[in-house]
C-alpha cells in the first residue's frame, strides 16, 4: 500500500499588504504554530515597501540608515542568520516544518527543502543546482554563495536560511525575480567609494535574476511552480489557498501559463 502524503498548509500573502517587521513576525508565527503542533506551512510572500533584512547576527552599524531612508527602504532582523539582503524585486519564500527524520543534519535539510526549490524552478525552464560554499564575506548576503543557496550557471539565484526551535525549524529565502534601481551595495556602508564600486561589480557578477534568465517573473506564476515543486519533490500535498491565480492557471513543465488572468 501506497504511503500517504503528508499534508502541508499554503499561506498565499502575495496581495497582503505588511510592513517589513510585520513580514518577519508572520515567518516566526508559522514556526511557533508548528512548534504548538499545527500542519507545516509555504507561505509566499512579497515586500513592499522594499526592505533591507539583516541577519540575526549580523551588526546594525553595517546599515547606511541614511542611505535607506533616502530610497524608501525599511530595515529588518531576520530570525536567521546571514547577511543583508534587499528585498522588493524579489519572491519570499518560507517553510515552517517538524525537523525531518529522515534529515537528520542541517546540511541534509538544506538539501530536502532545495529539491523542492530546484523543482518548482525546474518547472519554469530554470535549471538550478545547490551552491557550493564560495565566495567572500561582507555585509551583503548575495556575494556569497552558502550551501543553502541556488544557482545558476555559477551565478547566485536564490538565497535561503535556517533556524531551529525546539523540534521545529523556519527555512525562508529569496528567489531574485528582477533588480531594483538600487541595490544592497548603496544600503550598507563602505570605506570608500572604491570599495562600494568593487562591491557592487561583484554582487552584480555573482548574481543573475528570473528575468535576466529569459524565465517568467510574475510572482503568481513563480509561487505556483515552487508549489508544485514542493509537492513532486518533497512528496507533501499542499492544502488552503492557492497561488495559480485569480481564476483557474496551472503552469506546465515549459513555464507556460493557462487560464485565469496572473496577480503580483
Amino acid at each position: 500500500m501506497a504511503r500517504s502524503r503528508p499534508t502541508w498548509r499554503l499561506v498565499d500573502d502575495l496581495l497582503v499588504p505588511l510592513s517589513a517587521a510585520g513580514q518577519m513576525a508572520a515567518d516566526i508565527r508559522l514556526l511557533d504554530e508548528v512548534g504548538s503542533g499545527r500542519l507545516p506551512a509555504l507561505r509566499v510572500y512579497r515586500w513592499s515597501p522594499p526592505a533591507l533584512s539583516l541577519g540575526r547576527f549580523q551588526a546594525d552599524t553595517d546599515v547606511d540608515v541614511d542611505a535607506c531612508r533616502r530610497h524608501g527602504v525599511e530595515v529588518v532582523r531576520r530570525p536567521t542568520g546571514g547577511r543583508a539582503l534587499l528585498h522588493g524585486g524579489d519572491l519570499t519564500y518560507a517553510v515552517a516544518m517538524p525537523l525531518p527524520a529522515d534529515a537528520p543534519s542541517v546540511d541534509a535539510r538544506y538539501r530536502l527543502l532545495a529539491a523542492g526549490l530546484i523543482a518548482g524552478l525546474g518547472r519554469l525552464g530554470v535549471e538550478a543546482e545547490i551552491a557550493c560554499h564560495e565566495g567572500p564575506t561582507g555585509p551583503v548576503c548575495f556575494t556569497a554563495q552558502r550551501g543553502a543557496d541556488l544557482r545558476v550557471g555559477g551565478r547566485k539565484l536564490c538565497g535561503s536560511a535556517q533556524v531551529q526551535r525546539g523540534q521545529a525549524l523556519l527555512q525562508h529565502g529569496s528567489i531574485l525575480l528582477a533588480r531594483l534601481p538600487f541595490d544592497e551595495t548603496d544600503l550598507v556602508h563602505h570605506a570608500s567609494p572604491a570599495e562600494r564600486a568593487e562591491a557592487r561589480a561583484r554582487l552584480d557578477s555573482a548574481t543573475v535574476t528570473m528575468g535576466e534568465l529569459g524565465a517568467p517573473t510574475d510572482p503568481a506564476v513563480v509561487a505556483a511552480a515552487l508549489v508544485e515543486g514542493f509537492e513532486q519533490a518533497v512528496g507533501v500535498r499542499m492544502t488552503g489557498s492557492s497561488v495559480t491565480c485569480t481564476a483557474t492557471c496551472t503552469v506546465t513543465e515549459t513555464g507556460a501559463r493557462s487560464g485565469g488572468r496572473g496577480r503580483g
